[in-house]
């Protein structure tokens, strides 16, 4: 079955970062496509910064972090984040103890429960923290770690240790793609891997994407769907059949889907 474009694109970095250099003869051989297919391919991803293109090939761009930096990703379909974040925040409830992680959708999120009262908020996102800062009646806990200073996030296994020993009635988490077979899905481990800890150690997970991710798939698997209670997305943006569809494989297995709006 053929794949996406996008997909296509992700599997390339993936090969890349394997050994930091391929030839579009073999790319177009494993994904059985034309050579020009994989030229275009190569220059949507010289675009963005994450590979330089070579006589015959490419190599990774290392001075990229395969990432966009927090202001860019906070800009981006900003609409959209912000109509998912108050659909979010209306399933806070006061007292309760709930993750957010270090996406700019979860800095929209925080946006929106100022007026909680008595929350515990854990978060590995500097922006979040320095959001609620302000708010007297919360109790802000940032876990400590590694600062990834493009997205502005702690990582690494002091903050997954830390995670191990709290207990979490909500985790609000977002990621770079969303879809039935994949789950969800994120650009990078290190951060993934904190995805993966908020969730295991939270009650319920509520995922929190923009429509624009769903029916993608990216690098690494935070969590498939048995991990998820809600999906919340919006409405903003006209999806397409194939988007419908894997919203409603997701409906099919139990799982709400809220849209904000």
């Amino acid at each position: 079955m053929a794949i996406s474009p996008y997909v296509r694109r992700q599997k390339i970095i993936s090969l890349l970062h394997e050994g930091n250099f391929v030839e579009i003869a073999y790319l177009s051989n494993y994904f059985d496509v034309s050579e020009m297919t994989i030229r275009r391919d190569l220059e949507k991803l010289e675009e963005d910064g994450e590979i330089i293109r070579l006589h015959g090939g490419a190599k990774l761009n290392t001075k990229s972090i395969y990432e966009a930096t927090l202001e860019e990703r906070r800009i981006k379909n900003i609409l959209e984040k912000q109509a998912v974040a108050r659909k979010a925040a209306e399933l806070v409830e006061d007292g309760d103890v709930i993750a957010l992680d270090a996406s700019s959708t979860a800095l929209e999120v925080s946006k929106q429960i100022k007026g909680k009262k008595k929350l515990v908020v854990v978060t590995n996102n500097i922006s979040v923290a320095k959001e609620l800062s302000e708010c007297k009646d919360h109790t802000i806990i940032l876990l400590g770690g590694i600062v990834r200073k493009k997205s502005l996030s702690l990582i690494g296994p002091y903050v997954k240790n830390m995670l191990s020993s709290i207990y979490i009635d909500k985790a609000f988490i977002s990621s770079k793609a969303l879809a039935f077979k994949s789950g969800l899905t994120d650009a990078t481990i290190d951060e993934g891997e904190v995805k993966k800890a908020m969730i295991k150690n939270s009650k319920n997970v509520y995922i929190i994407v923009d429509h624009t991710k769903i029916n993608e798939t990216a690098f690494f698997q935070v969590c498939d769907y048995r991990e998820m209670n809600k999906i919340i997305t919006d409405d903003l943006g006209v999806l397409t059949k194939e988007q419908e569809n894997c919203l409603q494989e997701f409906r099919n297995e139990g799982i709400e889907v809220v849209i904000g709006s």
